[in-house]
This record gives structure tokens, sequence and C-alpha cells, in this order.
């Protein structure tokens, strides 16, 4: 399955920069959420979900990106979006996502901001 693409990196300081790359689905949905989880069950401070390669996501990637938000609100983790397209940014919006989550330009904008809130 070459198109299912999600990758983590440390970002520093506790936080991990998740990578979602394709079509935001179910299929790809499971997989960022097990990134996601798996840095914050290792004690990660805080999570950036980088979505620079998401070209679109569909009403079941959201209700997983809600679940992660909830999540993440549960266990008092931080987090961040970054490198939304347009039409993604607007769905969040849309959605009330970014009323929960702060959306950043960058990587690195979203990276000092988490630095700060940890």
């Amino acid at each position: 399955m070459s198109h299912l693409r999600v990758r983590t990196r440390e970002g520093g300081g506790g936080i991990s920069v998740v990578y979602v790359d394709g079509y935001l689905n179910s299929l790809l949905g499971e997989e960022m959420e097990r990134a996601v989880y798996d840095v914050v069950d290792a004690g990660g401070a805080g999570v950036v979900l980088n979505f620079e390669g998401t070209k679109l996501i569909n009403s079941i990637g959201i209700s997983f990106v809600i679940g992660i938000v909830e999540r993440m609100r549960e266990r008092n983790s931080t987090l961040a979006f970054c490198s939304l397209k347009r039409i993604n940014q607007e769905l969040f919006q849309m959605t009330g996502v970014s009323r929960y989550v702060r959306l950043f330009d960058t990587e690195e904008e979203a990276l000092v901001f988490l630095a700060q809130s940890v």
C-alpha cells in the first residue's frame, strides 16, 4: 500500500511532527491516528500534524482528526496543525476543528508555539 504515507520525526523538546501525505480517508486516517497515539503514549509533550502533503480530507478523515483532537485534549497534550492547503483549512473552519487547534502556515511556526506551550 504505497499510497499510505504517514511518518514521524522528533521536533525537539518532546514535540513530534507527524507528516500526513495523500488523501485523508479511512486508511490514511488510521495510520495518522496510530502515529499520533504512539507519540502520546510514549510520553510526548505535543504533536504537530503537518498536512503539507495532504491533498484532500473526506468526512471519515475529518472524523479521525476530531478523535485525535478529543484525545489530545483529554490528556492535556498540545496539538497544532500546519501547512494546510486552503480547502483543508476551510474544512477545519467549517467543522469547528480550528476552534480547538491552532493552525500555522509553517512547521517552524507550529514548533515555536508548541515549545512555548509545553
